[in-house]
């Protein structure tokens, strides 16, 4: 936690004597502003990404951020009195019936109809990080790293129900870690436990998920198909949640994201220098990206699809865009440390870190 104070004064006192104040007289706070991590920061700073504007600072965040060859302009958002100026971790992002829910840290939840302007959430049912989430069916649905009772819902973000613990496929081992929505269900993955659900209340575990006992750290719907991935490079695939198959040929050593778009599935996560991200047509046969942006000792933890591209980010605030899986342009921004979450809706990119940092790009 020192630590982490230290760094986040550092950062503030970086961008209040590198950045212009814009419509606004505050000046930077302690924590708020130049660095996300979490979940959407791994794009690399390459030598063909150029600065493209400086910035502001505004009660401890930073807006106006640097842009790249990626051509996306970062601004933050300020919640900082939802999840504070310490930092607490904004873990997962979802977006449905035209609004964004991003929840982390001690069950803490924000809200936003733009991506821009945001408002607390009704607190999670759980004093513990949300690790999963996902909108399907006229409800949000995430899960927690609390064992036991850990899968909650809500029709608007606002009212958070838990689902019943004698409900609850999962033991009192289960932390959640990933939940999507497609073809009608919910599924939702843990340390090798599966379970589905057509409403996100009453659900019903899968026989075999085919990870043993390693974890599932994403799960992502396309094609008529959804594909899960996690530790140790495993991967399987279900045309309807329930039945899986597992995929034997894997690219990436450790899978922490995975995403659907222009007809492609995306898997980042880490691996050797060349092993951090692959692709595939069909969720089944995959190939490894050679071409990257990320440096060995990088890591991927999330990925979005919208606007016609991928939006890659992870550790060191890193971030890179491509339009088809395979050719990737790396993003400079100065405001994550490490991204943990990446959504899009309504042509908006959000991007959130575990410091407490949020951001959107209409880019």
């Amino acid at each position: 936690m020192a630590n982490k104070k230290f760094l986040s004064a550092i950062l503030a006192m970086t961008l209040a004597l590198g950045m212009t104040v814009a419509g606004c007289s505050k000046t930077a706070e302690s924590g708020g502003g130049s660095a996300t991590k979490g979940g959407a920061t791994v794009g690399k700073t390459d030598s063909d990404a150029t600065a493209k504007s400086g910035g502001s600072t505004t009660s401890g965040t930073t807006s106006g951020s640097g842009t790249t060859g990626g051509r996306m302009t970062w601004t933050a958002a300020d919640v900082s009195s939802i999840f504070g100026t310490g930092g607490d971790s904004i873990a997962r992002i979802a977006y449905g019936n035209n609004m964004f829910v991003a929840g982390g840290d001690k069950g803490k939840i924000a809200i936003s109809t733009d991506g821009i302007n945001w408002k607390a959430g009704g607190d999670s049912p759980f004093d513990s990080r949300i690790v999963g989430m996902a909108y399907g069916n006229n409800k949000f649905v995430h899960g927690s790293d609390y064992g036991g009772k850990n899968i909650a819902y809500s029709s608007d973000g606002v009212t958070w129900t838990a689902v019943s613990y004698d409900d609850s496929p999962f033991d009192y081992r289960s932390q959640i870690q990933t939940i999507a929505f497609g073809g009608g269900k919910f599924v939702a993955g843990c340390y090798g436990d599966m379970a589905y659900s057509s409403d996100g209340i009453t659900w019903t575990a899968v026989k075999d998920s085919t990870f043993g006992s390693d974890t599932i750290k994403a799960i992502a719907y396309g094609n008529n198909k959804f594909v899960a991935a996690g530790n140790y490079g495993k991967m399987a695939y279900s045309s309807d949640g329930i039945t899986w198959t597992a995929i034997k040929d894997n690219k990436i050593d450790q899978v922490e994201a995975i995403a659907f778009g222009g007809g492609k599935f995306l898997a980042g996560g880490y691996g050797d220098s060349n092993s951090k991200l692959a692709y595939s047509s069909d969720g089944v046969t995959w190939t490894t990206v050679t071409q990257s942006v990320f440096n060995s000792g990088l890591h991927i933890f999330a990925l979005a699809y919208g606007n016609g591209k991928f939006v890659a980010g992870g550790t060191g605030g890193k971030m890179a865009t491509s339009p088809d899986g395979v050719t990737w342009t790396a993003v400079k921004t100065p405001l994550f440390l490490r991204i943990s979450a990446i959504a899009y809706g309504n042509g908006t990119f959000v991007a959130a870190d575990d410091y407490g940092i949020l951001a959107y790009s209409k880019d």
